[in-house]
């Protein structure tokens, strides 16, 4: 069965290749992904990880069933000593009923 497309989000990104102070980040120091998402975008409870960041350089996640109303997301990524990145800008969609 497949999912209401009407009522999905496509997240895609590519893997960062410097870290916030400027320095690089070679693709086999990435652990995971962090996606958060919800529909107040001071409060995103909704949470997904991703894990093996290290192998794919080009990356999509489709977040389901979600209701209708305007969504938010941000992905961070966490590299494998445990370093997270800050959350990237929100983007949002909006869900018709």
């Amino acid at each position: 069965m497949q999912p209401d497309e009407a009522r999905v989000a496509i997240l895609s990104w590519s893997a960062p290749s410097t870290r916030v102070n400027g320095d690089g980040i070679a693709m086999g120091e990435l652990d995971k992904y962090v996606i958060r998402y919800g529909q107040d975008v001071e409060n995103l409870s909704g949470e997904v990880i991703i894990g093996e960041a290290d192998i794919y350089p080009e990356m999509s996640y489709t977040v389901n069933n979600l209701d209708s109303g305007t969504w938010y997301f941000t992905i961070q990524v966490q590299d494998k000593q445990g370093l997270v990145s800050e959350p990237s800008a929100p983007v949002s969609k909006t869900i018709r009923s």
